[in-house]
């Protein structure tokens, strides 16, 4: 069997959840995104165990008892249980019972398991710094483990653990880091004697197009009150008294006793006139009507995918027949 590596920088983005239902969900999205699960793990207390219970000692890895590891770990990690491969329980000093799902994870307990990672450096804390997690944030994330919180990893390369980190994200992701990978994570599995029948998977990358809505800017539609001086001519009538005074011509002689000489007799006449009364009113002198148009373009985007192609290595004569 001959090993072999490439030369693939892998990263490794690893989050917190509340829930159990963020946590479902993330796995949920990542696989719907195309991540296999052999890529995704995700750690957490054991919820059924009763707190209090020592945990000193290792209760054991059971990643291999399928349907029965199923059965126990159902209460805490509920549906991605059936999301995910390698199931396993374990008690680890510090954090108590914990549950694992997930190729990483399951590699986790059987490390613990085996004493590889002992008490020394930390139980949970070492496993996840053997992982390329920093000290700093391994402690944050045991403690939070402890407290029933979800840690969920994923493994892949640079692109790969960025769209994984917008579908955390989405789900609420709490604690979110980038970090490298391990060496011996990014070699591939060595070749190994094939049985009668196997499967050889081929990868090959696709893009994937994800939107994300921000404000662009703010418009405010407002009034502001401009003055100006206005005039208007307002015609206006006065009335006036005229009196004349003339001579009479004839000499007309006015019959005796018809002049009352008392002075008492008095024209009256009223006198009237106009006045301007200008008031202002409010008119409305425009409408403007304001909402929103969607106008629609297209981004292009332009990268270098991967794909994986079959490379048969004939060792002899043997008769290979190829159905495509």
């Amino acid at each position: 069997m001959t090993a072999y590596t490439n030369n693939i920088d892998y990263k490794r983005a690893a989050g917190l959840f509340y829930s159990r239902d963020e946590a479902e969900a993330a796995v949920r999205g990542l696989k719907d995104a195309g991540f296999d699960q052999d890529r995704i793990s995700v750690i957490a207390r054991d919820a059924d165990k009763v707190d209090g219970v020592e945990t000193t000692e290792e209760v054991g890895n059971k990643a291999d008892e399928g349907a029965a590891a199923g059965a126990v770990t159902g209460g805490a990690l509920g549906g991605i249980t059936g999301l995910l491969v390698g199931l396993g329980a374990l008690a680890i000093p510090g954090v108590g019972p914990i549950l694992l799902a997930g190729a990483e994870a399951t590699a986790i307990a059987t490390t613990l398991a085996g004493g590889a990672i002992g008490a020394a450096t930390g139980g949970l804390v070492g496993a996840l710094i053997g992982l390329g997690i920093p000290e700093e944030k391994a402690k944050v994330y045991s403690d939070r483990v402890a407290g029933g919180s979800f840690l969920v990893m994923v493994t892949g390369t640079e692109a790969e653990v960025k769209r994984a980190e917008a579908i955390m994200q989405r789900c609420g992701v709490e604690e979110f880091g980038i970090y490298n990978a391990p060496a011996q994570t990014a070699q591939s599995a060595p070749r190994a004697e094939v049985a009668d029948t196997d499967n050889v998977k081929l990868y090959e990358e696709r893009l994937v197009a994800e939107k994300e809505r921000q404000k662009a800017g703010e418009v405010s539609v407002g009034k502001t009150v401009e003055t100006e001086t206005a005039r208007v001519a307002v015609p206006i009538e006065k009335e006036r008294v005229v009196i004349e005074r003339t001579t009479p011509t004839n000499g007309k002689v006015v019959a005796p006793g018809t002049v009352d000489f008392s002075g008492k007799e008095v024209a009256r006449m009223d006198i009237y006139e106009e006045s301007a009364d200008i008031n202002k009113e409010a008119f409305v002198r425009e409408e403007v009507k304001v909402h929103k148009e969607v106008e629609r373009e297209t981004v292009e985007a332009q990268e270098t995918l991967r794909r994986e192609e079959l490379d048969i290595d004939v060792d002899g004569n043997p008769t290979i027949h190829r159905n495509r």
